[in-house]
């Protein structure tokens, strides 16, 4: 298991997102996978969470931290965000009119559309469970390019 603890503060941001980062690293294998896409969708969700730890969470009371855990297992990973900011519910939060081009309200709809499993446990402290799995959500192989048609030499 990898530990952080960082203030909830969105200048820490990016160093837990370089340890999350690190951690795809050991759980991601292009060449078996054909899921280029894990890395980013986890870091993507996992930011998401920080922000709304750091910006929500946090809002108009004091500053705590922001516990990071991170799970490795064979194919996938598991973060767990633990914060003691304001809760909310997560399963109400509506899915936003993409449609519209909203500036704000995606960080929940990007969560959920990127992680495999998400869970979120309201309380003090708050628990956010997000797992993704290598393959879960993989773009479909493209063939290689046949310069077969389009060389036509003679």
């Amino acid at each position: 298991m990898i530990r952080l603890r960082v203030p909830g503060e969105l200048q820490y941001r990016d160093l837990a997102i370089r340890v999350v980062a690190a951690a795809c690293k050991l759980v991601r294998d292009d060449e078996k996978s054909g899921d280029r896409d894990f890395e980013s969708q986890v870091v993507s969700a996992f930011g998401e969470a920080f922000n709304n730890v750091a910006i929500h969470g946090y809002e108009g009371r004091e500053r705590g931290d922001v516990d990071v855990e991170i799970e490795v297992e064979g194919d996938r990973i598991t973060i767990y965000v633990t914060d003691t900011g304001s809760s909310f519910d997560f399963t109400n939060v509506p899915e936003p009119a993409l449609d519209d081009l909203p500036e704000g309200g995606l960080g929940v709809f990007i969560i959920k559309s990127f992680m495999d499993e998400v869970s979120y446990r309201a309380g003090r402290p708050n628990v956010l469970r997000i797992t993704k799995r290598l393959g879960a959500n993989a773009a479909p192989e493209r063939p290689e390019r046949s310069d077969e048609a389009g060389d036509k030499t003679g």
